[in-house]
């Protein structure tokens, strides 16, 4: 089939939009004036949001469009990166491709017109889509704008949301009050819900360990999710890795791409991790109903996760052991780094070695308490070691730093009744893995994870609205028939 155009694909999704609108009934209520002045709230009814999602990558859009889909219209998404620089991408991603198979969805929500298939087609045909291996990066990147603008969301970008506190009062929450900073101010929203959505990094930080950042000046020094990096400065240089994730190796691929003469990946583990059981949980049955999982198989998967580690994809690997220059050292764990005439003397196991510039390629951390945008829930909100103690041969502290969420990525109370408004509040970062799946920040899980947040955004609206929706109910006209045209019939037959 030949290449269509995206301005085609454009309109068809318009059309597919238009048959699956039904219900399309607008069914959110809107806090009356007078009670948004009793809350000390300076808005107008219509200036609150049903919905902020915090974070403009693949799930924060998602997410935005099947609530609107859902006809829940004030839908806002607040992203702190400038626009096209949304997510990892086109930012500290350095991968020539996806790791995840070319053929996921979710995103689409059911309609196949905004798969990235359909994307892709459109501008290459069937043909160009049989010979993709995987996705491109920068491919992905122009999907994900395509997609925003197609579906219409509404969202800012270059804001930061670094607050969000129940009010009136933890005690009376009626509403979320969100500080959003940008570059020349700083306003304040109001919203009904929340969805934190904020990616990989977004319930706590990048890990760059203390004898590295206590012992090294910053030009000597960084995190491979750390950006923006000029690869061009290590031209002639012998850069260290510490780490053996795919981001060691992508970073490593960019150094000697970039002229270094040397990039050498230092890790403790005796062997690179070989085998990837996430490929393993891509079934159906798994990613839809892993977080119906009692807690200590769900703390079991995740544990094991952490265990065996994962591999890099292997074109990947393939790229970086072809590249002259390229060093694995297994067997070797920092035990120590200073600077040495401006370089970097560290001190291994196997020995000291001397680098012009190292990477932490030591992943991300969950923990809450580092992030402002949770501090007005933190006191409030439930953690897994809050809530399930396992057995001495399964602890795993990283893993008692998750937050513990319901079936909707709903936060949970840490003490029953302390804020029944937690419920109001989902992530999809990945610090809700350990509750609803290993995959619940990346696209691999999205068709499964997104559709469940949704609900709970409306079910928590829907309640909220229900004894209102009751008085509607009992006070309408649902006269089917006209009255006066009924009579008129009665009174002919008799």
């Amino acid at each position: 089939m030949p290449p269509d155009s995206l301005e085609a694909l454009s309109a068809r999704v318009q059309r597919d939009l238009s048959y699956l609108a039904y219900p399309a009934k607008p069914w959110v209520l809107d806090f009356d004036a007078a009670r948004l002045r009793d809350m000390g709230v300076d808005a107008a009814p219509e200036a609150v949001l049903h919905c902020a999602i915090v974070g403009g990558g693949q799930f924060g859009l998602t997410i935005a469009h099947g609530l609107r889909r859902e006809c829940v219209d004030r839908v806002r998404v607040f992203e702190k990166n400038p626009r096209g620089l949304e997510g990892p991408w086109m930012t500290f991603g350095r991968m020539k491709m996806l790791r995840t198979p070319k053929d996921p969805t979710g995103h689409d929500l059911g309609n196949a017109s905004l798969t990235f298939r359909a994307w892709y087609e459109a501008q290459h045909g069937a043909e160009g889509w049989e010979q993709l291996f995987r996705i491109n990066r920068p491919d992905w990147q122009a999907y994900l704008g395509w997609y925003r603008e197609v579906t219409g969301i509404d969202m800012v970008n270059e804001v930061e949301v670094t607050a969000v506190e129940p009010w009136p009062s933890a005690a009376d929450c009626q509403l979320f009050r969100l500080t959003v900073r940008g570059k020349d101010r700083t306003d304040t929203v109001w919203a009904r819900t929340v969805v934190f959505s904020g990616g990989a990094e977004a319930s706590g930080g990048h890990v760059v360990p203390e004898f590295i950042s206590e012992h090294l000046p910053q030009n000597l020094y960084a995190h491979t999710s750390d950006w923006p990096i000029d690869f061009r400065r290590f031209e002639g240089k012998r850069v260290g890795l510490l780490g053996s994730g795919a981001a060691a190796f992508d970073a490593a691929i960019a150094a000697l791409e970039a002229g270094a003469r040397e990039a050498v990946l230092c890790f403790r583990r005796p062997a690179l991790p070989r085998t990837n059981p996430r490929r393993w949980m891509e079934f159906a049955g798994f990613l839809a109903h892993y977080p119906e999982l009692p807690d200590d198989q769900r703390w079991a998967y995740m544990q094991e996760l952490y265990r065996i580690g994962q591999p890099p994809p292997v074109p990947t690997f393939d790229r970086a052991v072809s590249l002259p220059g390229f060093v694995m050292k297994a067997s070797t764990p920092w035990l120590a780094v200073r600077e040495d005439a401006g370089q970097v003397l560290v001190d291994t196991q196997q020995g000291q070695e001397r680098f012009d510039f190292v990477f932490a390629a030591t992943g991300a951390f969950v923990d809450l308490a580092q992030r402002p945008e949770f501090a007005g829930l933190l006191p409030y909100a439930a953690l897994w070691a809050d809530r399930h103690v396992p057995a001495a041969s399964k602890a795993e502290p990283r893993l008692g730093r998750f937050p513990y969420l319901g079936r909707f990525g709903e936060f949970t109370e840490k003490t029953p009744g302390c804020a029944p408004w937690l419920d109001h509040l989902f992530t999809t970062t990945r610090g809700a893995t350990l509750s609803l799946g290993p995959s619940a920040a990346s696209n691999s899980n999205i068709k499964y994870t997104a559709p469940r947040v949704i609900s709970g955004v409306t079910r928590a609206l829907f309640l909220d609205d229900a004894p209102e929706h009751g008085r509607r109910f009992a006070t309408a006209n649902h006269d089917e028939l006209a009255p006066d045209k009924l009579q008129a019939m009665m009174d002919h037959a008799a």
